[in-house]
């Protein structure tokens, strides 16, 4: 199969890892894979890094005809038998150019925002071959919009399990932390809906109870660094450490000891299943996404979303029970290689990719 993946975002997040995973995946397994992504984002970077030819070009909200034109001559160029699209610009048009040029349209949906109730919202669903929901709180999501149950299939995101292995180096010797030093962290990207105000908030709490530091990975430039520290108490602020923007998640993660994940808006957690599959203590909010996988004092524990207090509670709990936390940090990494390996995704979107295109 020849598979054209279009992306609109600059940033790095779930979304671009699953892109470039699936398209490392397909190419091992003798599939082309093509990208089509906004000039000079991480994806491109990426993608280019591991060896996959990528088209950048301005993903503007001003430029659809001159995206649609050269998604056009992509397909025809690069002989496209199937384009995959992923957020709103390319979506309409690598969308329309796969529709007008007689390609199957695959549309991947990634997270719980709302859908816009217009005609051209439900011209833009309705007219890919699948819809592919990273979890089943999106699937629902959809069906309630009215889109056809038999349309979507739901194929999670995926880790690494070669790059997110427990037995890595942490980073504790090159941030001068000491190993006895209890560590509360962080890895998801800044946006509101990722809910980190909260975590920080809590930080005030936690830090008077638990001797600790927290760690945050994850690209954030002034000013919204210093707005982010604003939630803690200046006694508190050199406890806190803003990393930036990581290739080494898994050392990040491997130096953490319990992982807060306090999003209140969330497709699947891509940082929440990397955290896992680290052997990580997670505490979560408790938001129907996350009831799909992390089951309460099994491999993870949940607090209530948007409120510091009980998101200090559940991490006081954890920072003073060592046994506990290995005991969740094992059950998480077994709900990880069950559910989400790479191997499994592909295999569940290959056997899309040709059920759509009616190839055996």
């Amino acid at each position: 199969m020849n598979i054209l993946h279009t992306e609109t975002l600059k940033k790095w997040g779930g979304q671009q890892n699953r892109i470039l995973a699936e398209a490392t995946g397909f190419i091992k397994r003798g599939h082309k894979v093509v990208i089509a992504c906004h000039k000079g984002s991480v994806l491109a970077q990426k993608a280019k890094q591991a060896g996959i030819k990528v088209h950048e070009m301005n993903m503007t909200k001003n430029g659809y005809l001159p995206i649609f034109m050269k998604v056009k001559r992509i397909i025809k160029d690069e002989q496209i038998d199937l384009v995959s699209t992923h957020s709103s610009v390319d979506t309409w048009a690598g969308g329309t150019a796969a529709k007008l040029s007689g390609k199957k349209l695959v549309r991947f949906r990634q997270n719980l925002y709302p859908i816009g109730r217009g005609l051209l919202a439900k011209f833009i669903y309705s007219i890919p071959d699948r819809l592919i929901a990273s979890s089943g709180a999106i699937k629902n999501l959809l069906i309630q919009r009215g889109f056809r149950e038999e349309k979507i299939a739901v194929i999670p995101e995926t880790f690494d399990m070669q790059i997110f292995n427990p037995d890595v180096k942490d980073l504790r010797e090159e941030l001068k932390i000491s190993p006895e030093t209890l560590i509360i962290g962080n890895t998801s990207t800044f946006t509101e809906v990722k809910g980190q105000e909260y975590l920080l908030q809590a930080f005030n709490i936690i830090s008077k109870m638990v001797p600790c530091i927290l760690l945050f990975a994850g690209r954030l430039p002034e000013p919204a660094r210093s707005r982010y520290l604003s939630h803690v108490s200046p006694e508190f602020r050199d406890k806190v450490i803003f990393l930036g923007h990581r290739d080494d998640v898994q050392r990040v993660l491997k130096t953490i000891d319990i992982f807060v994940y306090p999003s209140w808006l969330e497709g699947l957690g891509t940082a929440l299943v990397e955290a896992m599959a680290m052997e990580r203590a997670v505490a979560v909010s408790d938001i129907p996404t996350f009831r799909e996988f992390v089951e309460d004092n099994v491999n993870g524990v949940y607090f209530k979303v948007k409120d510091p207090d009980d998101i200090a509670e559940k991490v006081i709990l954890l920072a003073r029970n060592k046994d506990f936390r290995e005991q969740l940090g094992s059950g998480a990494r077994a709900t990880a290689l069950e559910k989400f390996t790479l191997d499994r995704m592909i295999d569940l979107t290959e056997a899309c990719y040709k059920e759509v295109l009616d190839v055996a």
